[in-house]
């Protein structure tokens, strides 16, 4: 792909950055706590399961060497509830889909990589109909490592066939700026889904917005240094 064809890339967080949903996500946790008489509270919660990937909250939840088994199970149970509360709720942070058809449109190519498991990356590209726009969408539980290890947005990366430098990345969560920084990804700071606490952390963000209406193709064009 060469780079007057594609100038850069845009690679799209889910949770959080694609839809406000982090308090759909800690009610969840906090149902699965009560059914399973496990103490996960609002803090509890928030210190140790935000923004993390299933893989790393199995060994919070269960510290007594769960099994596969046992995480499956977990993750099963939680994301039907999360998908019982949220599917019927779904909507897009402002401007996403008109961002998406622009930069389609430039043929600009994105891809989406998510912390969350593919049933919930799926849940969201589905339920707001656009999962068409992603040439690409990878999630944690098809990598090794979950963020804030690189290798999702490397992955992404090299399914869009260009350096981490060339792509910009969508983010709200403390794991997702880490993620970027970790891969050599400049990334956008979206607040409009975000912990208040998490963006204290995105100080290395090339552009902070609230919602996507206050970003443009042209805009990220130059924000990578093109003319």
């Amino acid at each position: 792909m060469d780079r007057q064809q594609a100038p850069f890339g845009v690679v799209f967080d889910v949770d959080g950055t694609m839809v406000d949903n982090l308090e759909y996500h800690k009610t969840a946790w906090i149902e699965y706590g009560r059914r399973n008489g496990l103490p996960i509270t609002e803090e509890f919660y928030q210190r140790n399961i935000h923004s993390r990937s299933n893989n790393e909250i199995v060994h919070t939840v269960f510290p007594d060497n769960p099994s596969a088994e046992q995480r499956d199970r977990m993750e099963r149970d939680k994301e039907g509830i999360y998908h019982e509360m949220y599917r019927p709720l779904i909507k897009e942070i402002p401007g996403l889909t008109a961002l998406l058809e622009a930069l389609a449109e430039a043929g600009i190519s994105c891809a989406a990589a998510s912390n969350s498991p593919r049933c919930n990356v799926d849940l969201v590209l589905g339920g707001l109909g656009i999962e068409k726009q992603f040439c690409f969408s990878v999630a944690a539980n098809e990598v090794g490592q979950g963020k804030p290890h690189p290798e999702l947005y490397l992955r992404a990366a090299a399914a869009l066939g260009l350096p981490p430098d060339r792509c910009v990345a969508f983010e709200d969560s403390v794991s997702g700026f880490k993620c970027a920084e970790a891969a050599g990804m400049p990334f956008v700071a979206v607040t409009a889904g975000a912990h208040g606490e998490c963006l204290e952390h995105a100080g290395n963000a090339i552009a902070t917005i609230h919602d996507f209406t206050g970003i443009s193709v042209a805009q990220l064009g130059r924000l990578l240094g093109d003319k």
